[in-house]
């Protein structure tokens, strides 16, 4: 990666480079118009902060609706893509601005790259507080790079020569996680079938008009830009010991006793399964190097979505965190 080489302009705001993410405090209640000229002003020193660090939390800006959230990413963004094959619910608000996740606040969400189980991920995802949770709530964060360098060796080797073999079945409008029909937005087979063969997606239409996706996707990459190793695939997300084990069993009843018709399933890109022993150390390795910061009214985080994963904690009380994602 090129050194950089853009100077701040302006009046700056407190800024610390050390940090992970990188932090930008404006004074509290700064109007989202001094920032985006702020930001206009210092963009390319943004752009290579945000390869260098892979994150930047942006704080003290006055956005308290989802108005103010879509006007400021306007401005950080030239195009946006929606959530067209996600494997969660998430609920669309306004333009191209989403609930962040819709999953159950009981639980954890594990920490994950956006789409990586696809062949086509967006490049940033911006988060931002609405509302913060009257507790937990976080979304924690990690970087890729890291990961790939503190994860066992024997487990690097094994999962990049096999790759993995990404399953979801989706209902047709009954059962248990999203419907295909909510999933692509249409209930066009035609279109569906179109978009799995334009992305390098096996799909295969069961009874009852169910349909099961087949991705099989690497579980690193190199990031385009810096040239950098990343870990960068969803197979903890995906694996059965993600679900709790009340819900395991009640979807296992439900699949007949088949993992492999789970909503989400995975295995090595050869068919062979993953031991759950090995998704534990998975975790507890990428574990040690997440941050957690707890969420406060309008801050925003800049996410580059190959140099950084995220999660959510539990939580409870309200919480709106919400999220575009940038192609």
């Amino acid at each position: 990666m090129e050194s950089i080489l853009a100077k701040h302009i302006g009046t700056l705001p407190q800024i610390d480079e050390s940090a992970f993410p990188l932090s930008i405090r404006f004074e509290e209640g700064t109007p989202v118009e001094e920032f985006i000229a702020w930001y206009r002003t210092n963009k390319a020193w943004l752009d290579d902060s945000l390869l260098k660090s892979g994150a930047i939390l942006v704080q003290g800006v006055a956005i308290d609706n989802v108005d103010k959230f879509q006007h400021v990413t306007q401005s950080l963004g030239t195009k946006f893509r929606d959530y067209l094959d996600g494997s969660y619910p998430r609920r669309n608000l306004k333009g191209h601005v989403y609930i962040s996740t819709e999953y159950d606040a009981g639980y954890n969400i594990t920490m994950h790259n956006e789409l990586s189980y696809s062949a086509k991920w967006p490049s940033q995802l911006i988060f931002g507080c609405i509302t913060p949770p009257g507790s937990g709530g976080e979304t924690p964060l990690v970087d890729s790079r890291t990961v790939y360098k503190i994860m066992p060796p024997e487990i690097l080797e094994e999962f990049e020569r096999k790759q993995l073999r990404y399953i979801r079945n989706l209902h047709a409008g009954q059962g248990m996680g999203p419907s295909w029909k909510d999933t692509f937005g249409t209930d066009d087979k035609s279109v569906v079938e179109q978009h799995c063969t334009d992305i390098d997606i096996k799909y295969e239409w069961r009874d009852n008009d169910n349909l099961r996706l087949i991705n099989i996707r690497p579980a690193t990459r190199v990031h385009p830009v810096t040239g950098e190793k990343v870990w960068f695939n969803q197979a903890d997300q995906y694996h059965p010991t993600h679900f709790p084990e009340e819900v395991y069993e009640t979807l296992m009843l439900m699949a007949d006793g088949v993992e492999e018709d789970l909503p989400l399933f995975v295995s090595f890109g050869d068919g062979t399964k993953i031991p759950e022993a090995t998704i534990h150390e998975i975790i507890q390795t990428i574990d040690t190097a997440v941050v957690v910061r707890p969420w406060c009214k309008g801050d925003f985080v800049i996410v580059e979505n190959m140099l950084v994963a995220h999660g959510r904690k539990a939580y409870t009380g309200d919480r709106q965190i919400v999220v575009s994602m940038v192609e």
